[in-house]
């Protein structure tokens, strides 16, 4: 089987990415023929890796027009990469598996392609289905037909959400292309805004949680100069200035429980001010980790994981913490509950209760229950989202796609 995958960049720049690239490299040990194009690479290119930059003129026109739409608010109109990279070697694949698409692939590519080839789309956010938002948040006009947005300033100049959502409907109806969901709640979503003629299938993006087990918590701990008997809590988040991953949540619920004397561990790219919103918190700030190990290492030394995200799909972060047998905090929303049970594999608030998530970390840090309730993660992650099992699911879709194309019409 021959396999086109393609997504935004590579490397850790992005679950979405992340995940393509994984699922590149176990799709070749599994003896297919894989290419991950990469529309703007931000690490090396790795093996089964090309740049999809179609340089010539005409391919730089197209792309600024499509950034200059995107500015007033319009979803990338035209198929720049299927007109000037995809369109010359759509032969030479059986399958398309197209990944975030999110103001970088126009949506386009996805119908055109698959008038003759097989096209598989992963939703790894809601701009798949909303106006164009990442997050609708408590909005539901998605549902219906938008307008009138509530994100319409994050969006672009003016608001042309309406005319975004009809047309990812139309793109949805294309036979030959089947949707991909990673978590229940994108699943819903999707199907209320497309359709029911949508072809959708639950999937959820597995990982390897080989690399995050340590033999303890106090080996950890040791590895990165932590006193074993302290209360050690991290954040994860590729940049804390992103509004959608409650950042600021977590720093409050961090300075609401400065009597436990804790230790914060906040792992991504942190703001610039954060000596005097932590106080005199102690804290240990590594920035921005893409080693997997590395990552791994830092939540097996915490207690707890604090993920405070106001909307998320199926957080690569939740899986990496609980494989790491790392108990997590989060708020109540999105594909969240479907990783962490509260009570059993963490801890579950309201979304948004600042005063909540403070009383649940309080609780949490006092439990005895921590040990065993990450053993309880560890063993769920693991059985539940093991890549040779998402490996398999995804051969039988691309199998099914290719053999019977008419059905996906249906």
């Amino acid at each position: 089987m021959k396999v086109a995958l393609i997504s935004k960049t590579n490397g850790a720049f992005g679950g979405a990415s992340f995940f393509a690239e994984n699922l590149g490299r176990w799709l070749s040990e599994a003896g297919c023929e894989v290419v991950h194009f990469c529309v703007s690479p931000r690490s090396e290119l790795r093996e089964r890796q090309k740049a999809l930059h179609c340089p010539n003129f005409f391919a730089r026109v197209v792309r600024h027009l499509n950034w200059r739409a995107r500015r007033l608010g319009v979803v990338e109109p035209f198929p720049c990469e299927y007109w000037f990279g995809l369109r010359q070697v759509r032969k030479s694949f059986d399958v398309f598996h197209f990944h975030d698409l999110y103001q970088t692939i126009s949506p386009v590519n996805l119908v055109a392609l698959a008038m003759s080839r097989p096209v598989v789309f992963t939703i790894h956010d809601c701009s798949a289905f909303t106006g164009g938002c990442l997050n609708p948040q408590r909005c539901q006009r998605f549902h219906q037909t938008c307008g009138h947005c509530p994100q319409r300033k994050d969006l672009g100049r003016f608001d042309f959400t309406r005319s975004n959502v009809k047309r990812m409907r139309n793109v949805a109806q294309t036979p030959g292309l089947t949707f991909l969901c990673p978590s229940r709640w994108i699943l819903s979503g999707a199907r209320r805004s497309l359709g029911d003629r949508a072809r959708m299938e639950h999937l959820p993006n597995g990982f390897d949680p080989g690399v995050y087990r340590f033999a303890s918590r106090s080996e950890a701990r040791v590895r990165l100069g932590l006193p074993p008997g302290s209360r050690v809590i991290a954040a994860s988040c590729a940049s804390f200035e992103n509004r959608l991953k409650g950042m600021p949540f977590a720093i409050a619920a961090l300075r609401a429980t400065l009597d436990m004397q804790p230790i914060a561990l906040l792992v991504g790219q942190v703001p610039a001010d954060l000596e005097n919103q932590l106080g005199t918190i102690r804290h240990l700030a590594p920035g921005f980790v893409s080693d997997r190990q590395k990552l791994g290492l830092y939540y097996a030394a915490a207690d707890i994981i604090l993920y405070p995200s106001l909307g998320d799909n199926l957080p690569i972060t939740i899986q990496e913490a609980m494989a790491a047998a790392t108990p997590v905090l989060a708020f109540d929303v999105g594909g969240i509950p479907e990783l962490v049970k509260h009570g059993q594999t963490g801890w579950l608030v309201p979304v948004g209760d600042q005063e909540a998530l403070n009383r649940g970390l309080r609780l949490a840090l006092e439990s005895s229950e921590t040990e065993s309730m990450g053993a309880r993660a560890r063993a769920f992650v693991t059985k539940e989202y093991d890549a040779r099992h998402c490996l398999e699911r995804h051969l039988r879709i691309y199998r099914r796609a290719m053999a019977v194309p008419e059905a996906l019409a249906a």
